[in-house]
């Protein structure tokens, strides 16, 4: 009896010497600590966007709309005829084919001072009028754990339907489509699909009347 009380007691023990030793992490090289580095500071970095941004920069704003439209096509954007260009708009994001993902309709216009990340398919229908400012996302993080709330990265594209209007200084969130004549008011946020011909506003915008 007082064996088997003896061999309980030390079973722990037993299991735990016969448990393989964890193996420690293996020091990073060099090489790796520079590449690392790298890609944290300058991963972004796409010196092709940064020489065309240098070449528009001298445009005066609101004008030149032809040229603008000849760069971002030689950028690699899908822009339709007709389109007006008054302000290159700044294009960031983790798409590898980044440019490629921008597909900008027939007759439409970008104004001044936009901006858009790209990190999945941004898709801008015919005759739509993007206002000054504008900002539209394509990528978000889900909700984690309160110890880090931003979880994985979520990819989601963004479609503006045809002769839409997207006010001055509004946010388009990943994920969202705005219906075809939809008019979003200035300086809204757009976190959820818009019906066709609605006219939504405010933070977070929901339907105004007229």
């Amino acid at each position: 009896m007082s064996e088997q009380g003896s061999l309980g007691t030390d079973a722990p023990a037993a299991v735990a010497q016969t448990e393989a030793p964890v193996p420690e992490a293996r020091p990073r090289s060099l090489l790796e600590k520079v590449r690392a580095a790298w890609d944290l500071e300058f991963g972004q970095l796409r010196p092709r966007l940064f020489f065309f941004s240098l070449l528009e920069r001298p445009l005066p704003r609101n004008r030149c709309s032809g040229l603008r439209v000849r760069l971002m096509r030689a950028m690699g954007c899908t822009i339709g005829e007709g389109a007006r260009v008054l302000g290159l708009p700044k294009l960031s994001g983790g798409a590898p084919e980044l440019t490629r993902n921008l597909v900008v309709g027939k007759g439409g216009t970008i104004v001044w001072g936009c901006s858009f990340e790209i990190g999945d398919k941004l898709t801008i229908g015919d005759r739509v009028r993007l206002g000054p400012e504008v900002m539209i996302l394509t990528t978000t993080h889900e909700l984690g754990p309160r110890e880090h709330r931003a979880g994985p990265l979520l990819r989601k594209p963004v479609n503006l339907g045809n002769d839409s209007i997207i006010g001055a200084r509004a946010i388009v969130l990943p994920g969202v489509t705005i219906g075809e004549g939809a008019q979003i008011l200035a300086g809204s946020v757009v976190n959820k699909d818009v019906p066709p011909g609605a006219r939504w506003g405010g933070i977070p915008a929901k339907p105004t009347p007229a």
